[in-house]
């Protein structure tokens, strides 16, 4: 009899301890949702810095005749492509923006490690709604 005693003892401790271990692993606590979070802010690291510079170009280009959007891309593409001056490096975007008579153009992309602090008269291209091609000259500065 002491012994069934005993049993029943140990048998309801078991059941009752491994009923607290189960309630605290699954419904208990909330989970850790810090690794599934997307990051808002990104950060460079000194090497990564250095061996990977970023380099922006905005500019407005204004014309009578307006500006025409798919040929303007198309020499801004291969304005980036003569890489003259050497600004740009590896992978870019461009985009052209496109109201009445005025165009805007971005160019976005990683820069050379030879980049310099400024260049003076740049020019830059665009394609009127003429189907000429035309050049503005920019004062580009990169800090």
């Amino acid at each position: 009899m002491l012994f069934l005693g005993l049993g029943a003892v140990a048998f309801t401790a078991t059941l009752v301890i491994g009923g607290i271990i189960a309630y605290q692993q699954f419904w208990g606590s909330e989970r850790d949702t810090t690794e599934s979070e997307v990051p808002v802010l990104s950060y460079y690291t000194d090497e990564e810095w250095f061996s990977e510079p970023q380099a922006s170009i905005k500019y407005l280009v204004e014309d009578e005749d307006s500006v025409d959007l798919d040929d303007t891309l198309e020499a801004v593409m291969d304005w980036v492509y003569d890489d003259d001056p050497n600004i740009f490096t590896g992978d870019f975007t461009v985009r052209v923006s496109v109201w009445n008579d005025v165009g805007l153009v971005e160019i976005n992309g990683d820069a050379s490690t030879m980049i310099q602090d400024n260049y003076d008269n740049v020019e830059l291209p665009y394609v009127d709604g003429a189907n000429n091609f035309e050049t503005v000259e920019v004062d580009l500065q990169f800090a």
